[in-house]
């Protein structure tokens, strides 16, 4: 018995056999990552370490309140330029985002993964009744929503949410980028400010 066949890959990939479809799923299920390796081989290649760094410190903050709040100034500290610190956290909520949106379905399928899928998606009909105006408004609500730091938001449930209200994938992944890039701006630009004029010890 094979590998491919032990561990049933198309019950988690494909619902078809039809070779054009099991093919266009498999690439939306890796294409994040190859992206997300590839900006790490670059990374490594350049010796850019400061903005791997921010990458790391945004997708694994110390708790799941700080986000940007703790990769912004972190980034600032390691000596990187303003937009430097935004594309890095940006970054992560393009990939992160792009997998959702691709592959919910999909991925609700995957053990443990699914789990967590489920319990975010049920914090999501949370948000949806506590924060009316994301439904209201659709694609500037799922924006404000990513832009604006409220508990726990982030590009996942972002994702998530947009997914719940219905709208399309590539408007989901477009408005939590557009909110990711608005949220850093607003939370950079004065800690940026603070960082010119406070001199460094």
């Amino acid at each position: 018995m094979d590998l491919i066949h032990l561990f049933k890959w198309k019950e988690y990939f494909v619902e078809k056999s039809d070779k054009k479809d099991t093919w266009l799923t498999l690439t939306k299920f890796f294409a994040p990552f190859g992206i997300a390796g590839i900006v790490v081989l670059l990374i490594i290649w350049t010796d850019y370490f400061e903005f791997g760094g921010v990458i790391l410190s945004y997708f694994f903050p110390p708790t799941s309140l700080l986000g940007r709040l703790w990769a912004i100034p972190f980034g600032l500290r390691l000596g990187l330029s303003l937009w430097e610190v935004i594309v890095a956290v940006v970054f992560v909520d393009l990939i992160t985002s792009l997998f959702m949106v691709w592959n919910f379905d999909m991925a609700l399928k995957i053990p443990f993964l699914g789990k967590l899928i489920l319990e975010a998606e049920e914090k999501g009909h949370e948000y949806l009744n506590k924060y009316s105006f994301i439904s209201r408004l659709a694609f500037l609500g799922i924006a404000l929503f990513i832009a604006v730091p409220f508990n726990g938001t982030n590009a996942v449930m972002g994702s998530i949410i947009g997914r719940i209200i219905g709208m399309k994938p590539w408007y989901v992944w477009l408005a939590v980028v557009i909110g990711s890039f608005l949220g850093c701006f607003l939370v950079a630009t004065p800690i940026y400010g603070a960082y010119l004029f406070i001199p460094n010890s």
